[in-house]
């Protein structure tokens, strides 16, 4: 349940942007064109209200039973939902009423699965801890970036041009460390 939490907290912005499809073209606006607003996308805009709606039942029945509870000063979703994870799992766990205890689980797994299918797809990153960009110049941090399909790519934060793929990378860093003592050095073909 706790990571099921931690994905709605993590993913409710990326949910956000699905709302509104991209639009192709030129994005420049023009004082003298008027554009029709962006579309909404139903599907996802159901899914948020769900996932709000179970989330916030989860943390309204916590506050009723536990007198002198009170609920985080930021009262969105994602961080209710990381108030949950953190701070509160053991006494939806402990609660003496366990038919909450279930349907917590059950809220809390809906919402987690309708953001996951909304969000599918999306590339997710990763800050490389201590690792920066070697173009001169740049300040940037190290990040992965992983598509849906898999493929993941080392880029700066600060430029995505600046990128290599992670296979090559890894190469790079097996390469660059000191070898053993007394490794053998790699074999040579016959010519």
């Amino acid at each position: 349940m706790r990571a099921d939490l931690h994905l709605v907290a993590d993913r409710w912005d990326e949910a956000q942007e699905a709302l509104h499809p991209s639009r192709g073209g030129d994005s420049e606006r023009h004082a003298q064109r008027t554009e029709a607003p962006l579309p909404l996308n139903v599907s996802v805009s159901d899914a948020l209200m769900i996932v709000r709606d179970n989330i916030w039942s989860v943390a309204l029945r916590l506050v009723d039973d536990h007198p002198g509870l009170s609920l985080p000063a930021d009262q969105t979703t994602p961080s209710l939902a990381e108030w949950l994870a953190r701070w509160q799992m053991l006494k939806i766990a402990g609660s003496p009423d366990k038919s909450f205890t279930r349907q917590a689980y059950w809220w809390v797994a809906e919402a987690a699965d309708q953001i996951a299918a909304k969000t599918y797809g999306v590339e997710t990153t990763v800050q490389i801890p201590d690792q920066f960009c070697k173009r001169p110049g740049c300040k940037g941090q190290l990040l992965i970036a992983e598509r849906s399909d898999g493929v993941k790519t080392v880029r700066c934060s600060a430029d995505a041009h600046h990128a290599v793929q992670w296979d090559t990378w890894s190469k790079m860093l097996k390469a660059s460390r000191p070898q053993r003592r007394g490794a053998r050095p790699p074999r040579l073909g016959r010519v």
